[in-house]
């Protein structure tokens, strides 16, 4: 599957609704053109504050549903513990692992600090040597 903007975009609200509770205002998204990097949460804390949240994804794999799922799932939980303010750091310490610990268990995900990219599927016409210096830098 590739990716798109509005499909993350539509993902993000439908998943916000089933696992958030809606909790979560809609951030940015973007797509990020990267091998190294599946996904990223960034955003600013202003006077105790979440501002300015964006997720990024990367558009240089054919994910499968359920990759998709948990690398968009993945950053949605560092976006609700910032959000929250539980987690400003985004780090993928004991709130993370608790929560990842909670969604594979009730929802049958596989929610993960860290992904093994030789599971993923490189989309075509994407240059072998863009891959080969992504993972050396």
């Amino acid at each position: 599957m590739k990716i798109s903007l509005n499909q993350v975009a539509c993902m993000f609200c439908n998943y916000n609704e089933a696992y958030f509770d809606n909790c979560l205002p809609e951030p940015e998204f973007e797509l990020i053109h990267s091998f190294r990097y599946f996904g990223y949460f960034r955003s600013d804390i202003e006077d105790g504050t979440t501002v300015n949240p964006t997720i990024q994804i990367s558009d240089q794999y054919d994910y499968t549903e359920k990759q998709f799922r948990n690398i968009l799932i993945h950053e949605m939980i560092h976006y609700y513990l910032a959000y929250t303010g539980i987690d400003t750091n985004g780090s993928h310490g004991n709130e993370f692992n608790k929560m990842a610990r909670k969604f594979n268990k009730e929802y049958g995900m596989n929610i993960t600090e860290t992904i093994n990219m030789n599971e993923y599927k490189r989309l075509k016409g994407t240059s072998a040597i863009k891959y080969a210096l992504a993972k050396l830098f």
